[in-house]
């Protein structure tokens, strides 16, 4: 199952189904940024302040490039990123234009992706709506805050920009 289900409850089960039988265009996914994600980044930048915590957003609109980030200030630790990128997929022909499928009519599949600062590979949210992926941003946040408690990530959490500024000397 994908990650972004597991917030899955009986709740905009038909516009998961609308998804679910269509396929995302750059329109789609340039929506999905300024309907969800910047409502949720926002909201979630608000209470980072509250709490005393430096974030900020980035991105980008541009088709080619179109991304968002929250970017939480770490020092000479390296900064939590929470990205969202598209991914691109063909669709294979047996499905475009199929009497199964008659609302795939792309042969290109665009759908929001998430990404993170150490590497580690995201996945799909394009179900989530703005409180679950607020939710999915703060168990993100606390697994680096997790990591960082344990002192055994350096490797991961050191800036590589100021190197020998972050991590246990």
């Amino acid at each position: 199952m994908s990650e972004s289900t597991v917030y899955w409850d009986g709740s905009h089960w038909q516009d998961r189904l609308k998804k679910i039988v269509s396929v995302g265009t750059l329109d789609d996914f340039q929506q999905f940024l300024k309907q969800t994600v910047d409502p949720a980044f926002q909201e979630l930048r608000q209470e980072f302040l509250r709490n005393g915590i430096s974030v900020h957003i980035q991105g980008s609109d541009d088709s080619q490039t179109a991304c968002r980030e929250l970017i939480v200030e770490s020092g000479s630790l390296r900064n939590f990123i929470y990205g969202i990128r598209y991914r691109a997929n063909d669709v294979s022909d047996t499905v475009v234009g199929s009497l199964s499928f008659p609302t795939i009519t792309e042969e290109e599949n665009y759908e929001p992706i998430c990404y993170f600062a150490d590497g580690r590979r995201g996945y799909s949210i394009k179900y989530m709506q703005k409180d679950e992926l607020i939710t999915d941003v703060l168990r993100q946040y606390e697994r680096y805050v997790k990591m960082l408690a344990a002192g055994k990530h350096d490797l991961y959490l050191t800036d590589k920009v100021h190197p020998g500024q972050g991590g246990k000397s």
